[in-house]
């Protein structure tokens, strides 16, 4: 109770600076929102003269919590600077490590407390990171990577690389679809990272002639050259000496810290070569959707495509859906039109301006973090800025791999898309369990950025990406509570939990049905809920859940079961309809009473035609009708029955409804 008026007497407090217009800032309502330092905690630094009394009384104020040099949580009255075992530091007892809570907030708490005579200072819980340099001998050439102005650019306008690095560098275990002109996978700084066929026993040594793994294409053991239908991709794009597929491959994944050449985004990943552009850089409808599906069904997590132009293809657009439906990310180039790039909100470039949700449309931007002027661009069509270049074939450009062991310069959105693939991988990579779903990848890209002003209006994101910020997290998430766990409709159960957290990824959804030992990973869900459509009737299902981020996993909550009765459902109850003249239809409602139900079935009679008539089937948990075959002047009687495999329920009430002259 003192606590709670502690708070009120707060609030009032924070109320008067704020109408006073004393340079306060808004509160903090998210978790990790904050960059560069950890957000609700503070450091503050008290005067040695101070009684212990009012430094409590200064903590208490923005309603901290201190911790001792154990990360222990303490409150502020047991906080004593005589005791070593209760303080933040042993070697300086009067400085202290508080946390606050987020209605409070990193800023305000250090506004208050500074405001404090007894406060020699108060600051934020700053963030640093290991920056880690790679040893390949061109790496001070890749600005897009590490930007110091070498290229007479602005200092970190760049993906942040070296700081991702001192996180995580990659995982063998993440496949990158390079769609494009091949690759040159004998190049001394790609051929540790190119994918091999673990379905075929030659595994890259020996053709045996066999389709070992069944997939319709024999002796794939390091991908497929559509072009020329065989198993060897080798880039021979020769158009200017381009090797486009291996310029790409390098940015996203040339092997680092070797000694050697350039580094990819990922020191450790797998390149899967999928060539289906040929000398020229010319492809076709049917070579791009063989391209796209066998990268979907041999175990490529995501793709690049630095390629496109030409009409709205329907067959090239079905290939990306089941990629989507695969799970699988589709990271395009946005196009380079001219010296100012075009406006595909208005003139769309296809394939990343198709509408599915699984891919990320990337423009370009220069080494001063504008984008750059031959790119394509898009406020609603366009996601991201990726660092492509100037298109001067200087060293403003893009360095990576070339063929036969060399590298060169390129510029384009062809160039920056790689970048985020990258870093896609990179993700993924570092969280392998539970797994990302491209949906949360994606929106971590997105958010995760550097916003830009030279790029507002100019893509979704109105940023730049940022490869550190998408795989760090400076602590794991709160763990979610109020598991709830109901049969809502025919082999179908919701799963619900209060979200406590505003910095996870998601959440790992374990079950357990009746009759099996252990639980199991079962799904990710981004939302606080989840319907498990897969619960067979009949069958009691057991569920627990918790939350995670780039920093580790909560504590479950749970479990907790239930099982869709295998009965026949329950009637629909307080059906009720009116006609509504601006659709000119009787609109219905009633209450679901069943959690068993596969559709509803609404039956009509009228004053002419006595007898009742099946009207529509409105499907489970959607407890709303709207009929518009009616005719004026009539009286309509109506009623509504549940049913399931198993049987129909009695119908509800009967509603009558007169449908007037209008």
């Amino acid at each position: 109770m003192k606590k709670s008026h502690l708070l009120i007497l707060f609030v009032s407090l924070f109320l008067s600076i704020t109408s006073l217009n004393i340079n306060s800032r808004g509160t903090q309502d998210t978790y990790d929102s904050q960059d560069g330092y950890v957000p609700n905690e503070v450091l503050v630094k008290f005067h040695k003269e101070v009684g212990r009394y009012f430094i409590q009384r200064a903590v208490d104020s923005v309603l901290g919590k201190v911790m001792t040099y154990l990360d222990e949580e303490i409150s502020p009255f047991a906080w004593n600077p005589e005791v070593s075992s209760l303080r933040s530091f042993l070697a300086d007892p009067y400085l202290l490590h508080i946390k606050v809570p987020k209605e409070i907030g990193t800023e305000q708490a250090i506004y208050i407390l500074n405001l404090n005579p007894n406060v020699e200072y108060a600051q934020k819980n700053f963030i640093y990171s290991v920056v880690t340099i790679p040893n390949d001998t061109h790496f001070s050439k890749l600005w897009g990577m590490r930007n110091t102005g070498q290229t007479g650019g602005t200092s970190d306008a760049d993906i942040d690389a070296d700081e991702a690095w001192g996180v995580f560098t990659g995982s063998s275990d993440v496949v990158v679809a390079v769609i494009d002109t091949g690759i040159d996978y004998n190049h001394d700084d790609l051929a540790a990272n190119i994918w091999t066929n673990p379905g075929e026993t030659g595994s890259g040594k020996e053709s045996n002639g066999v389709d070992d793994d069944s997939n319709g294409y024999i002796d794939d053991w390091r991908g497929w050259n559509f072009v020329n239908n065989n198993n060897n991709p080798m880039d021979d794009n020769y158009d200017d000496n381009t090797y486009h597929g291996t310029h790409v491959a390098g940015t996203i994944g040339a092997v680092g810290n070797n000694e050697t050449g350039v580094v990819g985004v990922n020191w450790n990943v797998k390149l899967m070569a999928v060539k289906c552009f040929n000398w020229e850089g010319s492809g076709t409808t049917v070579n791009e959707i063989k391209a796209i599906d066998y990268s979907t069904d041999n175990g490529a997590h995501l793709s690049n495509n630095s390629w496109g132009g030409g009409a709205y293809d329907q067959a090239l657009y079905n290939a990306i859906k089941r990629a989507r439906d695969a799970k699988k990310l589709f990271v395009a180039a946005a196009g380079n039109y001219g010296d100012s790039g075009k406006n595909t909100d208005n003139d769309p470039f296809y394939p990343a301006c198709y509408n599915l949700n699984n891919i990320i449309s990337v423009l370009s931007t220069d080494h001063n973090d504008n984008k750059s002027g031959f790119s394509n661009y898009g406020a609603n069509s366009v996601d991201i800025g990726a660092p492509g270049g100037t298109n001067d074939g200087s060293v403003k450009d893009i360095y990576s791999t070339k063929r036969y062991d060399a590298y060169r310069y390129l510029a384009g959105t062809s160039m920056a898309a790689p970048h985020v693939t990258g870093i896609a991988a990179l993700a993924w990579g570092k969280l392998p369990y539970p797994p990302f779903t491209y949906t949360q990848l994606k929106s971590r890209i997105l958010t995760k950025k550097d916003s830009k002003s030279s790029l507002s209006g100019k893509c979704v994101s109105g940023g730049r990406v940022n490869a550190y910020k998408v795989i760090y997290d400076s602590s794991v998430p709160s763990a979610p509570s109020n598991l709830g766990v109901t049969a809502t409709a025919w082999d179908l159960i919701r799963i619900s939990w209060n979200d406590n957290s505003s910095n996870e990824i998601g959440y790992e959804i374990q079950r357990k049905a009746e009759g099996e030992s252990n639980f199991s990973y079962y799904a990710s869900a981004s939302g606080s809920s989840y319907d498990d459509y897969n619960a067979t009737t009949g069958t009691t299902f057991s569920y627990k859940v918790r939350a995670y981020n780039m920093a580790g996993l909560t504590s479950f909550i749970g479990p907790l079961s239930d099982e869709v009765p295998d009965e026949e459902p329950d009637a629909p109850s307080g059906l009720n309809g009116y006609f509504s003249y601006g659709k000119g239809a009787v609109i219905l409602t009633w209450s679901d009473m069943s959690d068993n139900e596969l559709e509803f079935v609404i039956e009509r009679k009228d004053e002419w035609w006595p007898y009742w008539q099946e009207i529509g089937r409105i499907d489970f948990n959607t407890p709303t009708f709207e009929d518009y075959e009616v005719y004026a002047d009539t009286f309509y009687w109506y009623r509504v029955y549940a049913t399931n495999p198993k049987g129909d329920s009695s119908p509800s009430n009967v509603k009558q409804v007169y449908v007037p002259q209008y």
